[in-house]
């Protein structure tokens, strides 16, 4: 064979090779390329019991023009012209298929699985809550939370411990409060009041999966909840005081103030400032008790409730004592 025929069949194989690469991973042979479909899903790492929302965007060909078939299990859940968008609450592990028929009949599949891992964070603040309170007990400044990791996959989730824990606030790994057993994290809230993201990544002993949970706190303010307290029937914590404090027909009245989201354990730990009409009234209880001198008349009762070991943990409420008889 000649130098020019070697040429020339290195020139055709060269030029064939081309043609069958291209021929192969061509866009026109991708739907989804020729097509231009593209999709997002929010949250992107949903866990259990999340609202999941799939969205289909399409750019070569308009959605009103396109059928979308949505199925859960194979079974169909939603179906219908420009239907692109499809939201569901994630329980179990689950797969969505999609199919698209699009105006010009090209059919586009797509599926997509989502196995959420059951672990959760629980959290716990050390704040007050007044008497006979049935709520949880709310995040503030400078105060703390106790986050528990749960993996409920696991039998006795409450007490198995047999995992490595790996704890972060925002994107700080917290290493000496990580590692096996380390089930529990204890934050202590700083005076900016900022509210940190907390991740946990667990893993179990022997076992190379990784289990995520991602939580949020919101911070509460401070806030100051007053009861009068009856000479019989002691304090009436079935009613708060209202701005506006009547006598009716009493001489004499005791308002009792609680402390509520401070980080003390205790009402009796923070410190209670009492003003009649801007004087200061000498004492420090939480209660204060007042008489009345005579009808028709009206002052200005202020609290100030402060926390010794948190100086962002601060409170000022006011009550008009009104000796109208109405």
């Amino acid at each position: 064979m000649s130098f020019l025929s070697k040429i020339f069949l290195i020139l055709v194989t060269i030029f064939s090779f081309s043609i069958n690469v291209s021929a192969a991973t061509g866009p026109e042979k991708i739907p989804e390329l020729k097509e231009k479909v593209y999709y997002n899903i929010s949250p992107s790492r949903p866990n259990v019991g999340d609202s999941v929302e799939i969205e289909a965007e399409m750019y070569g060909t308009e959605i009103k023009n396109s059928n979308f078939v949505w199925s859960i299990s194979k079974k169909t859940v939603k179906e219908g012209v420009g239907e692109n968008r499809f939201v569901f609450t994630l329980s179990e592990k689950t797969k969505i298929d999609l199919s698209i028929t699009t105006g010009a009949g090209v059919i586009i599949q797509r599926s997509f699985e989502f196995d959420p891992k059951r672990v959760v964070i629980i959290w716990e603040s050390k704040t007050y809550t007044q008497p006979f309170y049935k709520g949880k007990s709310l995040y503030s400044k400078e105060s703390s939370l106790v986050l528990n990791a749960i993996n409920l996959e696991q039998e006795n989730p409450l007490t198995n411990r047999l995992n490595n824990y790996i704890w972060k606030v925002d994107s700080t790994v917290k290493g000496k409060e990580s590692g096996v057993g380390y089930v529990s994290y204890l934050h202590k809230g700083d005076i900016l009041g900022l509210e940190p993201l907390f991740t946990v990544t667990l893993s179990p002993v022997g076992s190379k999966n990784q289990y995520q949970s991602i939580l949020r706190v919101q911070a509460f303010p401070t806030e100051i909840i007053s009861y009068e307290k009856n000479p019989l029937l002691g304090v009436l914590f079935n009613k708060t005081v209202k701005p506006t404090f009547n006598f009716n027909e009493k001489n004499e009245a005791t308002i009792v103030a609680y402390p509520v989201n401070y980080s003390v354990s205790s009402s009796l730990s923070t410190i209670y400032n009492w003003y009649i009409n801007d004087v200061k009234i000498n004492t420090s209880l939480n209660e204060i008790s007042f008489k009345k001198t005579k009808d028709n008349n009206q002052s200005r009762l202020s609290l100030d409730i402060s926390n010794p070991t948190a100086i962002l943990q601060n409170k000022t409420a006011s009550y008009i004592i009104d000796t109208t008889r109405k």
